[in-house]
């Protein structure tokens, strides 16, 4: 017995040498950031660092259970909520910026959103891409107020429409690909939870901190999982044997100081390996990313008094979230050339135009006349209260979200493909359906031309 407990302070000494040697100065460095002991960490980081590992996590593990694309999808994902992390830590001791100072506060985030976006590519892996591509866009819900929670539900819809189509090709065949599905969901329902506890009205800011220009601590790193400790066969005949382990312990990083250094011809397998016999190794050349579109004009943000009209004109995804303030609802809202945008209108409006715009998204409270979209690409339209009548034209691929005050708005679609509604349905599940685009023609008996919609949207 009293062997055994000299065994087990032999390992809680080694525990204490290596916290010491991985921890580093992470406990006691400088900065406003504070180290690795999570007991220095705000409440609410705290909450964070816990749903990331019960919610976050499990998706990683899925994604890199699936390898290929799978596997970098789950990583940018992962690195796009620690940056999140990061600026709500940023929140918690600095006070609230100006809307013209959010721009370097959500740098990393933004970026890290155009990565994942950019991970979409015409292959195996394109409806896992486009699954987190939309997913991620929720991220936005930091500079949303006063409901952040319900923002984020909007894009569980939009994610999840990829992934039903990803449940439905592997339902029974590859139920890893179904966790995949399953533990994204999840972690955006949580983090709706998460924001509702800690954000409820939006990023909760320090009113008493410095300001974030100021600010020049790190957020610090979610505590890492300790690692088994590493076993020692300690000799237990000899009082002297014991003393002079424990001496050598007592040193810490010093204890390796001692050993012996291997020079290159002391190493044998080297002798073993002939330089003739090995093959060339054929290296293959990295496929060269394309480069991200970029808007063709100038990019323009502004109210023209004349016609009472916003003009919000050639934005990208670098510029970061676009929030428009209507004071009159007698206002327009006229959105030109943008590609990769985030706009938000706030308030009521008489009309909304989207022309020629890709991979943007426009969130809106009413639109009392219209809502257009024209010559525009992969873009989606979120109704928060009510909007008149939608009309769509020369437009491949948009979603239009609708709230279920709003389900009996008009849509009016022409020259158009891939267009989808989706609402919520009466037991609180997101519903998505296509809107047709194939129909049959026939001549009846007075010489008019019928139309009716094809089966295969029955």
């Amino acid at each position: 017995m009293a062997e055994m407990e000299i065994l087990k302070t032999i390992l809680a000494r080694l525990d204490n040498i290596e916290a010491n040697m991985v921890g580093g100065g992470a406990g006691g460095g400088g900065g406003g950031g504070g180290g690795g002991d999570s007991a220095e960490l705000p409440r609410s980081i705290k909450a964070f660092d816990a749903y990331v590992v019960e919610s976050v996590d499990p998706f990683v593990a899925a994604c890199d259970k699936l390898g290929g694309d799978a596997a970098n999808l789950g990583k940018l994902v992962k690195e796009a909520w620690l940056e999140m992390r990061a600026v709500l830590h940023k929140a918690t001791a600095c006070k609230e910026p100006a809307q013209a100072a959010l721009g370097p506060v959500l740098g990393g985030v933004v970026a890290k959103m155009k990565e994942v976006s950019n991970a979409v590519q015409r292959n195996e892996w394109e409806k896992h891409a486009k699954t987190c591509a939309e997913g991620v866009q929720c991220l936005n819900w930091l500079v949303v107020k006063p409901a952040p929670r319900d923002f984020i539900e909007n894009y569980i819809g939009g994610s999840d429409y990829w992934a039903n189509n990803i449940r439905k090709e592997y339902k029974t065949s590859n139920p890893d690909q179904i966790a995949f599905c399953n533990t994204f969901k999840k972690m955006l329902q949580d983090l709706m939870v998460y924001v509702k506890e800690h954000h409820t009205t939006g990023v909760a800011w320090n009113p008493r901190g410095v300001d974030v220009a100021e600010f020049s601590g790190e957020a610090a790193a979610p505590a890492a999982a300790k690692k088994e400790a590493p076993k020692v066969a300690a000799k237990t005949s000899g009082g002297g044997d014991k003393a002079g382990l424990f001496a050598s312990l007592s040193k810490g990083g010093e204890i390796t100081s001692g050993l012996k250094t291997v020079t290159k011809d002391q190493q044998t397998w080297r002798k073993e390996f002939n330089d003739k016999d090995a093959k060339p190794v054929v290296v293959k050349k990295a496929p060269v990313p394309r480069a991200a579109e970029k808007p063709k004009g100038t990019a323009k943000n502004q109210f023209n008094p004349n016609g009472s009209k916003w003009e919000v004109e050639y934005q990208s995804a670098d510029a970061g979230p676009i929030t428009i303030t209507i004071s009159d609802k007698k206002e327009t809202v006229y959105i030109l050339g943008c590609i990769g945008a985030n706009i938000t209108v706030s308030g009521k409006c008489k009309s909304i135009i989207l022309d020629s715009c890709k991979k943007t998204q426009v969130h809106f409270d009413a639109c009392f006349a219209s809502c257009e979209v024209v010559n525009s690409q992969r873009v989606q339209l979120f109704c928060r209260e009510k909007v008149t009548s939608v009309a769509i034209d020369k437009t491949d691929g948009i979603i239009v979200h609708l709230p279920a005050t709003s389900l009996d708005s008009e849509v009016v679609a022409s020259k158009s493909s891939e267009m989808n509604l989706s609402w919520i349905g009466a037991d609180g599940e997101p519903v998505e359906k296509p809107i047709p685009e194939q129909y049959i023609h026939r001549i009846d008996a007075k010489g008019n031309v019928t139309a009716d919609v094809s089966d295969l949207y029955a």
